[in-house]
């Protein structure tokens, strides 16, 4: 049976609490460190990961 401290409404869907910042979260957006859930920010904070995507323009399409 799921924590209900660690689950949150907050964002319209139910969803957990990142255990670093308290932030609430969709599942779609949660990572599980440590057997935990956390948000993208307080993921690279503790781990030192980088965004693996590098931005470039993209000519020739209409993306509006």
């Amino acid at each position: 049976m799921p924590n209900p401290e660690k689950l949150s409404t907050a964002t319209g869907q139910l969803g957990p609490i990142c255990a670093i910042t308290g932030k609430p979260l969709t599942f779609a957006e949660a990572i599980v460190l440590d057997n935990e859930y956390v948000c993208w920010e307080a993921y690279v904070e503790a781990t030192g990961a980088e965004s693996a995507t590098n931005e470039s323009t993209i000519t020739g399409l209409k993306l509006e």
